[in-house]
C-alpha cells in the first residue's frame, strides 16, 4: 500500500500555476476567456489613445508658447520699424552713412501732359 504524502498534489499545483491553467480549473472561466481578452485589449487601446492625446496636448502647449514668443519678437520689430520711419531718424542715419542727401528745399514739380 502506497502512502500519500501530498507531494504529488503540490507538484501538480505548481505545474498548473506555471502553465496558467489556474483560471480555467479553479474559476471555470473557459467560456469567458475571449471576453476577458477583449476587455484587456480595450483597456490597452484606451491607455494608448490617452498617451497619444496627452502627447498632442503637450505639443499644442509648446506651440502656444512659441507663438507667444514670436508675437513678442514681431511687436519689437514693428516698433523698431516705426522708429526708423521718422524723418529725423532717417536724416541722422544718412549723416552717419556719410551721405549728403537732405530734405529738398523746393517741392517736387509735377509735369502736365
Amino acid at each position: 500500500m502506497e502512502e500519500n504524502t501530498g507531494t504529488g498534489n503540490g507538484r501538480k499545483f505548481v505545474r498548473m500555476l506555471g502553465r496558467g491553467e489556474m483560471l480555467f480549473t479553479l474559476l471555470k472561466c473557459d467560456k469567458f476567456f475571449p471576453h476577458i481578452l477583449y476587455g484587456f485589449l480595450l483597456i490597452f487601446l484606451v491607455l494608448v489613445l490617452n498617451l497619444m492625446i496627452e502627447k498632442t496636448l503637450v505639443e499644442v502647449e509648446e506651440n502656444k508658447q512659441t507663438l507667444y514668443e514670436l508675437k513678442i519678437a514681431l511687436t519689437q520689430k514693428q516698433t523698431e520699424l516705426i522708429g526708423l520711419e521718422k524723418l529725423s531718424t532717417v536724416q541722422e542715419m544718412l549723416k552717419n552713412a556719410g551721405s549728403e542727401l537732405t530734405i529738398p528745399d523746393n517741392p517736387a514739380v509735377y509735369i502736365r501732359q
